[in-house]
């Protein structure tokens, strides 16, 4: 009879190596659900009711669980393997690192770091709520990264930090397999309390959580959502900003679902409590056209290049500003700058919206009254008879309290209305092949994103294949570099990239690298320039004249006469 096993990870990306792992245990019947810290104290409790023999799941979360449940649970290791994987990841990135954590995480990196003396503080903490501000701490040290289980990636998002979360590798989570056969047993909890007043709320919200001042969860439950979509932690922070009554926002699930949460408050014999109700978002509007979405966390901005330093810092010396105007080429992010302008004006409050240029035309309803910031986009492809009907459209919402952002690939005379209105800011954006000094940090943030994101395995590039990558066009700019290193994660098995790998991602478009010459190297006459070309190839191909001659397309006497010249 096998085993049956709730494996509660903490993290998206751990799933596809617990399903890979697992087709290789035949003792254990396993389930997987992804939840962290307070969130999966309600999921262990179903497990418990529903039969499960035995639970597995990491650091702080299973530390939580194992307090609210009778059948065991057990704690994943973080390897040496796992370890060394984040420090080889890190290495690539600048600044001041530190790892913070539980002792099981930090005694071993100590021992590491130590050892190898790579330069990474590392900091212990023994309860869960010292991370939050030991976080804030070391940003005000200048700590540019810091790594950690996801407590402490959450509190370095909180802070706008630079984050790498320390996942489990194949090793910890074969090792924890046997720990789970060798100590499971059966038990089951009842809870006829909980039962008899889901049923009484059934009907009056099928999906909702109510938490007291104090954190504790008081009621719960899940119908159409079965699980929580928010974590406990991510709650009482909206509760500790001093909330209002019927506070509405939209969030956004790992699966990319979208939410509608509204919170209630109620007071009851002097007692507060936090009435959280959930609902999937109404298609109406994203028929109409208008995208709403909420902006949880500053989006990051490579800006080691001057051209984009520039950009960037023109956008944080006139946040006071409602109308924006973004100029750039397809692919150079545009989109993500106006998240960026919202978020900095706005913060977590209210909703941003996205629309073309001619749905917004169609739109007769009024927006809704939460939306902070509108982007506007594809406005070329309007009829120049709909030209001054979109900047009446968008006079009549001048002066609502919105910031409007429009964007457009070039400057165009027909969009003189638009485009040299007195109160816009222009803000030119730079195409990538005009921002080479971003590719290095590009090409890192993104493996290290999909590395989070996905769970795939590289964690570097090699040099090689970067430089091959700094040579290239971009026609496309920053979007096809991020489709390609995603493609490039995926395929790739091992833990770094390498130059054989890009150039087949490249293929055809290799015609757009752009050869790296010296300048010297073009000096003198035209007999002289040809005399470097050929000692040149000579070196390539180890004196093989008759290899030479194929290359420059000549017949080795013709060579060996223009050796001898």
């Amino acid at each position: 009879m096998k085993i049956k096993t709730l494996f509660i990870a903490p993290y998206p990306a751990m799933t596809n190596l617990i399903e890979e792992c697992s087709q290789e245990e035949h003792k254990l019947d396993i389930e997987i659900e992804v939840a962290n810290l307070q969130e999966a104290i309600p999921v262990a409790r179903d497990a418990e009711k529903q039969g499960y023999d035995v639970i597995i799941s990491r650091g702080g979360t299973s530390k939580l669980i194992e307090n609210e449940v009778t059948i065991p649970v057990i704690d994943i290791n973080v390897s040496g393997y796992d370890m060394l994987r984040v420090l080889t990841l890190a290495n690539d990135f600048p600044g001041k690192k530190a790892i913070v954590g539980f002792s099981n995480i930090t005694l071993g990196a100590k021992a590491i770091t130590d050892l190898l003396e790579i330069q990474i503080d590392v900091f212990t903490v023994e309860k869960a709520k010292e991370v939050d501000s030991l976080v804030e701490k070391l940003n005000v040290e200048g700590y540019e990264l810091i790594m950690g289980d996801v407590i402490t990636t959450d509190a370095a998002t909180k802070h706008n930090v630079k984050s790498i979360l320390i996942q489990s590798g194949r090793e910890a989570i074969f090792e924890v397999f046997q720990k789970a056969k060798s100590i499971y047993r059966m038990h089951q909890r009842q809870q006829q309390e909980i039962h008899l007043l889901r049923s009484l709320l059934a009907d009056e919200a099928k999906d909702m959580i109510v938490l007291t001042e104090q954190g504790q969860v008081i009621f719960e439950q899940w119908g159409s959502l079965k699980i929580s979509p928010v974590s406990t932690s991510k709650l009482m922070e909206q509760i500790q900003k001093n909330p209002q009554d019927d506070d509405v926002c939209i969030i956004k699930t790992f699966r990319q679902q979208k939410i509608k949460q509204i919170m209630k408050i109620k007071e009851i014999d002097e007692q507060v409590y936090y009435v959280f109700t959930f609902s999937k978002v109404a298609q109406e509007r994203v028929e109409q056209g208008l995208h709403i979405e909420t902006i949880s966390q500053q989006p990051t901005l490579i800006s080691t290049s001057k051209s984009m330093e520039r950009c960037v810092s023109l956008i944080d010396n006139n946040l006071r500003n409602d109308q924006w105007l973004l100029i750039g080429e397809d692919g150079t992010g545009k989109k993500l700058l106006s998240q960026y302008i919202h978020f900095r004006k706005h913060k977590e409050s209210g909703f941003f919206a996205s629309t073309s240029a001619m749905k917004l035309l169609k739109m007769h309803d009024e927006m809704d009254p939460n939306i902070c910031t509108l982007y506007i986009n594809e406005i070329e492809g309007l009829p120049s008879t709909d030209i001054k009907k979109l900047s009446s459209k968008i006079e009549n919402l001048v002066g609502k309290n919105i910031t409007l952002i429009l964007a457009l690939s070039k400057e165009q005379h027909e969009f003189h209305s638009l485009i040299y209105h007195q109160d816009l800011i222009r803000v030119a954006i730079p195409s990538l092949s005009d921002r080479k000094d971003d590719i290095r940090p590009l090409v890192t943030f993104f493996i290290a994103a999909y590395h989070g994101q996905l769970g795939t395995s590289a964690i570097k590039m090699k040099e090689e294949a970067m430089e091959l990558l700094e040579q290239y066009s971009w026609p496309s700019n920053v979007a096809q570099l991020k489709a390609l290193i995603k493609s490039a994660v995926l395929e790739e098995k091992g833990y770094v990239i390498g130059k054989k790998l890009i150039q087949h991602l490249l293929g055809e478009n290799n015609s757009n690298v752009i050869p790296s010459v010296e300048k010297e190297f073009l000096v003198g006459t035209l007999d002289e320039i040809e005399r470097r070309i050929i000692e040149q190839i000579m070196l390539e191909e180890n004196h093989n004249q008759t290899r030479v001659a194929e290359r420059l397309g000549i017949n080795r006497s013709t060579l060996w006469r223009k050796l001898k010249q």
